[in-house]
């Protein structure tokens, strides 16, 4: 199964090639899953856990000034 995977701050981004559909996760460096999700091409998988990962890196950030 194809896959690909970049670091984005403290998550890691990671697609998986299916069948009809790309799959996304967002991870954290102990490989908990932060979010997840499916797109319908590469490019759109790229774009959507790049965006994934930002939006939970910056609400980690917000929770940690509490």
């Amino acid at each position: 199964m194809p896959f690909d995977q970049m670091q984005v701050r403290d998550y890691a981004v990671v697609i998986h090639a299916g069948n009809d559909e790309w799959t996304w996760q967002v991870m954290d460096f102990d490989a908990r899953v932060a979010a997840s999700g499916r797109a319908p091409d590469r490019e759109s998988a790229w774009r959507s856990g790049l965006f994934a990962a930002g939006a939970v890196g910056a609400l980690a950030r917000i929770g940690g000034r509490t």
